[in-house]
C-alpha cells in the first residue's frame, strides 16, 4: 500500500481508537462495533484497510456454533524506507551499547603515542614534537575525509581536537615567536583554546552516543573498501586501519 495511505490510516482518530481496543483484546467486527457504538460496516472497512497494511490480522475462530473473524494487532515496525513508509514484522536491530570497559581499553591502545608525546614535550625533543604535529594533522585530514564520505558529525569534532593539538605542538616548535608575543595575548589564546577543546570533547561524546552504530558500520565498510583500494588511499587511512586492527585483535569491537 502507498505510504500516503498508511500515513492517512494512522492519522485517523477512529482507526487509532480501534487499535487501542484491539490492544486490550482481540475483537470480531460486530463485537467491536457494539463496543465502540458505531456501525459494523464502518468497523469492517477500517479493519480491512489496516489488514491490507499489515497492521492488524484477521483470524477465523469458533464462537459458539458459528465462526467469526477475530482481529488481532500485529507486532509491526513502521519505518521510513526508500519507498516511503514501510510496515514490517522484522525485528528492529538493537542499538549498539557502548561498553565503557572496551572504550577505556581502546583508549589505552593510544598509550604509546601519549608516552611519546610526553617524552617529546618534557625533554624538548623537536624531532618528536614535529613528527607528532604532522601525525595529528594527518588524523585531522582523515577525520575530514571520513566526514565527507559518511556524513557523520563525530569525525568533525575529532578533526577539531586533532587540529588544536597540532597547533599547540607547532607553537612549541616556534617558541621564539611565541616568546616575543605579549603574555596576555598568549594567555587569552590558551584559555579560548581550552574552552574550544572542552566543547569539542563534549559534543563529540554526545554525537558518538548518537552515531555509534553508524560509526562502526561505516568503519567496517571502509576497512572492506581499503582491501581493494589503491596504495595511496590505503596509506592515507593507515592510522585508522591500525587502530581498527588493534581493536579487533584485542576483541574490543
Amino acid at each position: 500500500m502507498p505510504s500516503k495511505n498508511i500515513a492517512r490510516l494512522l492519522n485517523n482518530e477512529s482507526n487509532l481508537r480501534i487499535l487501542e481496543k484491539l490492544k486490550e483484546k482481540p475483537y470480531y467486527p460486530r463485537e467491536l462495533a457494539a463496543e465502540m457504538k458505531v456501525s459494523e460496516p464502518f468497523v469492517v472497512r477500517r479493519l480491512k484497510a489496516m489488514e491490507e497494511c499489515g497492521i492488524v490480522e484477521g483470524v477465523w475462530e469458533a464462537e459458539g456454533n458459528r465462526r467469526v473473524r477475530r482481529y488481532y494487532t500485529k507486532d509491526v515496525n513502521i519505518r521510513l524506507g526508500r519507498g516511503g513508509l514501510e510496515v514490517t514484522t522484522e525485528d528492529v536491530p538493537l542499538k549498539r551499547q557502548i561498553n565503557v570497559k572496551n572504550e577505556l581499553l581502546g583508549t589505552a591502545i593510544r598509550l604509546p603515542l601519549v608516552i611519546l608525546l610526553l617524552i617529546g614535550v618534557f625533554m624538548d625533543i623537536g624531532l618528536i614534537i614535529a613528527a607528532l604535529c604532522l601525525y595529528f594533522i594527518w588524523n585531522a585530514a582523515i577525520g575530514y575525509a571520513f566526514y565527507r564520505k559518511f556524513n557523520l558529525k563525530t569525525p568533525l569534532f575529532s578533526l577539531a581536537i586533532n587540529l588544536f593539538i597540532a597547533l599547540l605542538l607547532a607553537a612549541m616548535l616556534a617558541q621564539d615567536v611565541v616568546a616575543v608575543m605579549p603574555q596576555e595575548i598568549v594567555a587569552i589564546a590558551m584559555a579560548i583554546g581550552a574552552i574550544f577543546v572542552l566543547l569539542a570533547l563534549l559534543y563529540r561524546s554526545r554525537f558518538y552516543q548518537l552515531e555509534v552504530d553508524a560509526l562502526f558500520d561505516s568503519m567496517e565498510e571502509l576497512m572492506e573498501e581499503l582491501k581493494n583500494a589503491p596504495a595511496h588511499v590505503r596509506a592515507f587511512y593507515l592510522p585508522s586501519a591500525i587502530r581498527w586492527k588493534a581493536n579487533e585483535y584485542f576483541g574490543l569491537i
